[in-house]
C-alpha cells in the first residue's frame, strides 16, 4: 500500500525555517531587479551585443525567456515561500541556479560590452543568495515517494548523460582529428562556453541529483527540483533564441529544433511530480529513505 505524503500545512517547524530567509530574500528581490534590467537592455538596446548574428540573436531570445518566465517565477516563488510554502523556496531556489548558469554565458561568453558590471553582479549575487540559502534549505527533511523519486531520477540520469555525451564526443573528436565543434564556428567564441558550463555545472548536477534522489536522500529532492526548474525554464531560452536566429536568416534555426521543448515540458513534469508528492518533516533532520514519509 503506497502511503501518502503528510500535507505540507503540517509541517509546522521544520516548514518555518525556510519560510523567511531574510538577507536571502532580500538578496533575490535585487536580483530580479537586475534581471530585468539586463534582459530589457538586452531587447531593445541595439547596439548592446557586439557579438556575431548567431551569438546577439541567441542572447536576446534568452533575454526574452529570462523576462518573461524566469523574474516572474522568481517573484511569485518567493512571496509564496515567504508566507512558508516549501514547494516554492525550492522552486525559488531553482532560478537561482537558472542565473547562475544563465549569467555565465552572458558575463565570460560575450563580447565586452556597456552591461559587463551588470553580469558581474548577477553572477555574484545570484551565487551569494544561493550559497546563503541552501545549508537552511537543506535542513529540512524532506520526502517523496519510491516510484516518484525514481522516475525522475532515471530522468535526470538520462539528461545527465546525454548532455555529457554529445559534449565529450566533439572534444574527442577534435583530438581525432582537429575537427572543432559546429557551436564554436557559429558563435565566434574561441572555444565553446556550453561545453564548459554543461561539464563542469549541468553534467555533475543532475548526475549527482540522480543519484541522491534515486536514495530518497533529502538533498536529492532538493536538487532533482532545483535543476529542473533550470531546465523547464533554460530550454525555452534556448527556443526562443532559435527563433530570433531563424528571424535573423540564420541557416537551420528554429525554436522548435529538439530537444528544446521536448526537455522542458519533461522538467517540468519531473518538478510537478516530486512537488506533488513532496513531504516534509517535522523531526529531526533525516539521513536516508528510512527516516522520512512516504514510503511505497
Amino acid at each position: 500500500m503506497t502511503a501518502l505524503p503528510r500535507p505540507l500545512a503540517t509541517a509546522g517547524p521544520a516548514r518555518a525555517r525556510t519560510a523567511r530567509l531574510r538577507w536571502p530574500d532580500l538578496l533575490s528581490v535585487v536580483v530580479a531587479a537586475l534581471m530585468v534590467v539586463a534582459s530589457l537592455g538586452g531587447l531593445v538596446l541595439p547596439g548592446l551585443y557586439r557579438d556575431n548574428t548567431w551569438s546577439t540573436a541567441a542572447f536576446r531570445g534568452t533575454d526574452l525567456a529570462t523576462v518573461l518566465l524566469a523574474v516572474p517565477v522568481l517573484a511569485v516563488a518567493l512571496v509564496l515561500a515567504r508566507r512558508g510554502s516549501d514547494r516554492a523556496r525550492l522552486v525559488w531556489l531553482g532560478v537561482l541556479a537558472y542565473n547562475v548558469y544563465n549569467y555565465a554565458f552572458y558575463l565570460f561568453g560575450t563580447t565586452f560590452n556597456d552591461f559587463f558590471l551588470l553580469y558581474a553582479a548577477l553572477e555574484t549575487l545570484s551565487l551569494i543568495t544561493l550559497a546563503g540559502a541552501v545549508p537552511a534549505v537543506l535542513a529540512v527533511p524532506r520526502a517523496v515517494g519510491r516510484v516518484q523519486a525514481r522516475l525522475v531520477a532515471g530522468y535526470m540520469a538520462v539528461v545527465g548523460a546525454m548532455f555529457a555525451a554529445m559534449w565529450i564526443s566533439q572534444a574527442a573528436r577534435y583530438l581525432a582529428d582537429g575537427t572543432l565543434p559546429k557551436v564554436i564556428g557559429e558563435s565566434g567564441l574561441h572555444t565553446s562556453i556550453v561545453f564548459a558550463l554543461d561539464l563542469t555545472l549541468i553534467v555533475p548536477a543532475f548526475l549527482i541529483g540522480a543519484v541522491l534522489l534515486w536514495r530518497r536522500r533529502p538533498a536529492g529532492v532538493v536538487l532533482g527540483v532545483a535543476m529542473n526548474v533550470v531546465g523547464a525554464l533554460y530550454m525555452p531560452a534556448l527556443a526562443f533564441g532559435g527563433a530570433f536566429q531563424a528571424n535573423a536568416g540564420i541557416s537551420g534555426a528554429s525554436w522548435a529544433a529538439p530537444p528544446y521543448l521536448e526537455l522542458a515540458i519533461t522538467s517540468l513534469a519531473a518538478c510537478w511530480l516530486l512537488l506533488r508528492h513532496l513531504a516534509v518533516s517535522t523531526s529531526p533532520m533525516a539521513t536516508g529513505p528510512d527516516r522520512t514519509s512516504p514510503r511505497e
